[in-house]
């Protein structure tokens, strides 16, 4: 009997431990995910201000574009 009572304990020390682990990482589950959700809320934010500043230099770019056309048709209409 006693050696018995050696083999179950074991056992339920194991079951024990597994369900301190499961409840471990249910409790983790939802900060993980809140971070998770912090984390791709955070990246959302970056590149819609990186579209932003693209979309500005875009802007900026044609009007540098249309004011060397405008200095070339001067500089031509000079020549002339």
């Amino acid at each position: 009997m006693n050696t018995q009572t050696i083999k179950s304990k074991p056992e339920l020390s194991g079951a024990k431990d597994f369900r301190l682990q499961e409840l471990a990482m249910m409790s983790l589950s939802p900060i993980l995910r809140s971070l998770q959700h912090w984390w791709l809320q955070r990246a959302e934010r970056h590149y819609l201000i990186c579209a932003d500043v693209e979309q500005q230099r875009a802007k900026e770019a044609q009007m540098n574009v249309a004011y060397y056309q405008k200095r070339a048709a001067l500089a031509r209409s000079a020549r002339n």
